[in-house]
């Protein structure tokens, strides 16, 4: 048994970070978070974790922001790769979602154009899995998450930028940072456990 009754107390201070503004574009760099089961049609290993309630399953990604105001700065968000609810093209639309997802990172990292069809292209696009995206360096556009069932809003990735976007930071330039107006009052910042928390979105579901 650990008694930590004769522990001493902490008296530093409770830090807390107000959230990236909503529209922030930064360079971003990926870890691909362990998860508990393992999808063979995205490589191996176990990268995915999956609902008890529904057929959803995700795999969940951490982003470090890279030079500029919120550098070393990190958000987290989710990539859903299956679910209940079918799509238009015969799959989940969870799914849907996720490779359309996936296939903007790999653009984002390899500066592609989405139009670009081009033999080396389309080989850049042909990763062996999903831990691929490890240590990948993307456009990020930050967005925020509405917190909900008691957990606060946190940060999310809105979308990896590619070069056809107007806001796209290329690899190794300076980001000039956007503060919007509607960040002047942002809410806190929560840890990785929160920011990964809250319910499945409903489209995940059914």
């Amino acid at each position: 048994m650990l008694n930590l009754n004769n522990a001493p107390v902490s008296n530093a201070p409770q830090m807390e970070r107000t959230l990236i503004p909503a529209g922030t574009v930064c360079r971003a760099v990926i870890v691909v978070k362990m998860g508990d089961i393992e999808i063979p049609e995205f490589g191996s290993g176990r990268w995915f974790k999956q609902s008890q309630s529904s057929k959803a399953k995700w795999m969940e990604l951490e982003f470090t922001i890279v030079g500029g105001e919120h550098d070393r700065r990190k958000f987290w968000d989710r990539i859903f790769v299956d679910g209940d609810k079918m799509g238009q093209s015969g799959i989940p639309q969870a799914k849907e979602i996720g490779l359309q997802t996936l296939r903007q990172i790999i653009e984002s990292a390899n500066s592609l154009d989405p139009t670009d069809m081009s033999p080396e292209a389309q080989q850049r696009r042909n990763i062996s899995g999903v831990m691929d995206l490890n240590g990948m360096e993307i456009c990020a556009k930050v967005g925020i998450k509405k917190g909900n069932q008691g957990y606060s809003d946190s940060n999310k990735l809105t979308a990896a930028l590619t070069p056809n976007q107007k806001d796209f930071i290329p690899t190794g330039q300076a980001p000039v940072m956007q503060t919007p107006a509607a960040a002047l009052q942002a809410p806190t910042q929560q840890p990785q456990q929160q920011a990964m928390g809250g319910a499945v979105p409903s489209w995940a579901n059914r």
